[in-house]
């Protein structure tokens, strides 16, 4: 999906993930993503659950890029890092 937003383009993605396992990949992966992307990914656990994260590739462009993790919906009392 490309929303048009101040004469550029901005390129959503993302979804749910449910399950005990799944991998997530941005688009054009494993090459460069579209400039403006803007992916946001929910990964729902079962109640007690841990959810363990493995990265087997992670580049970000710095001042630019960024991951940020939150413990339930994101607001600033659940943020965990970035």
């Amino acid at each position: 999906m490309e929303i048009k937003a101040n004469g550029g383009f901005i390129y959503t993605c993302g979804g749910t993930m449910k399950g005990r396992n799944g991998s997530i990949e941005s688009p054009g992966f494993p090459y460069g993503y579209p400039n403006g992307a803007n992916c946001t990914w929910v990964i729902v656990g079962e109640e007690g659950s841990r959810i363990q994260l493995m990265f087997l590739s992670f580049a970000i462009e710095e001042e630019y890029d960024f991951l940020s993790l939150y413990d339930g919906h994101p607001h600033p009392a659940n943020f965990r890092t970035r």
